[in-house]
């Protein structure tokens, strides 16, 4: 997040298991094979009658269980290959987890964050500071430490940060136009307050936003409201497309949204109307939208500021939505903050938490761009 902070927030796993279930963790190929010649993996998967799916050369998924969570986690919530081969065998995916790391202008390794997990989305966001990998050294810290001095970070890096994108000494403003990454940095410092306020919603923080990227500066619409037709329109438009199995038809007329993997039930939606929107939850809302615009991987590839503020206008859109969903799911008539996590996590598993369909969407500037143009000018 603000990477000029002089504090930090260091990410320690509690052991939930949430992000070992409903999703299938790829492994890469080479650890594959060498987990399944080991006879405790033989035997887990004769056990679960599951296999390793092959799907390419290079990369292997682990299954599910009856259960939906990972073939691999154990009763106590402790991965298997872990406590049985350490880290060697350990898929990079779940090392790095919750974490996709790159490196700054000048060298330094800063930290993307995965709202998906539910420590971070349940309290960490709140920090409003930098998300880190909790430091190996020194064993004197008590792990019930979550903040400690932004010294303590200059530590020896976990080997899965050795390969990491760099952001380059200038990246893309809007659509047109590039600033330097202190400049960035600056700016983003500024944007804080705009979240941490207790007044205002997501979306008009992110229009604020919006108009300090432009040259003259230009004051964001007194007009602007949250939930509008715009921001409908896209949030439907995206929500047919984590499996790519629903039509904009089947949303816009039918009665139900089902997403047994998301849901377990069929969804009415009829009833999404009926749910209000509780202000419990903007806060948590507002925090998840200020991380999204601190994400810097979608620079490392060419991607804008301006598409970030795009990606976090839409998210923000499919959070309200699932919120609503998990609330009808619940017959309440209102949501609550734990609506918001929960909705908070699925954006982020299925959607902003760099998948690739998503994500390719807006690394395209004019993508970015046009999202802008569609929510907030009118």
């Amino acid at each position: 997040m603000n990477q000029d902070s002089n504090s930090a927030v260091y990410f320690q796993c509690q052991l939930c298991g949430e992000c070992c279930s409903s999703w299938n963790i790829p492994i890469e190929a080479e650890k594959a094979e060498a987990l399944l010649q080991k006879s405790w993996v033989q035997q887990r998967l004769r056990d679960t009658g599951r296999h390793l799916q092959r799907q390419s050369a290079d990369m292997y998924r682990i299954p599910l269980t009856d259960e939906n969570v990972c073939v691999f986690l154990g009763a106590d919530r402790r991965c298997l290959v872990e406590v049985n081969e350490g880290l060697t065998l350990k898929p990079h995916e779940c090392q790095r987890f919750p974490f996709a790391t790159v490196k700054a202008p000048d060298g330094n390794t800063i930290h993307d964050t995965s709202a998906a997990c539910k420590s971070v989305s349940e309290k960490l966001l709140l920090a409003f500071q930098p998300i880190q990998p909790r430091p190996k050294v020194p064993e004197t810290i008590s792990p019930a430490v979550s903040f400690l001095p932004e010294a303590m970070s200059e530590i020896r890096p976990e080997e899965w940060l050795a390969d990491v994108q760099t952001v380059p000494d200038r990246v893309w403003q809007t659509l047109f136009r590039q600033t330097d990454w202190e400049t960035l940095q600056k700016l983003r410092a500024g944007w804080k307050d705009w979240f941490q306020a207790d007044v205002g919603s997501a979306e008009e923080a992110l229009c604020r936003v919006r108009a300090s990227l432009t040259k003259a500066g230009k004051t964001p619409p007194a007009q602007f409201k949250a939930s509008t037709w715009r921001q409908q329109a896209l949030v439907l438009y995206f929500l047919r497309k984590p499996y790519q199995s629903f039509s904009l038809f089947e949303l816009l007329h039918g009665r139900t949204y089902n997403d047994p993997r998301v849901f377990g039930e069929p969804l009415p939606l009829r009833d999404m109307n009926k749910v209000r929107w509780s202000p419990e939850g903007e806060a948590l809302l507002k925090a998840f939208a200020y991380n999204l615009l601190n994400r810097n991987r979608l620079l490392a590839v060419g991607g804008s500021v301006q598409s970030l503020v795009a990606m976090a206008g839409v998210a923000v859109g499919l959070v309200r939505w699932y919120a609503k969903a998990l609330a009808v799911l619940q017959n309440a008539e209102a949501t609550t903050q734990a609506d918001v996590s929960t909705a908070i996590r699925l954006v982020e598993r299925y959607y902003t938490g760099h998948q690739p369909r998503f994500f390719q969407f807006f690394q395209s500037r004019f993508r970015g761009w046009l999202v802008l143009r569609w929510l907030y000018l009118f």
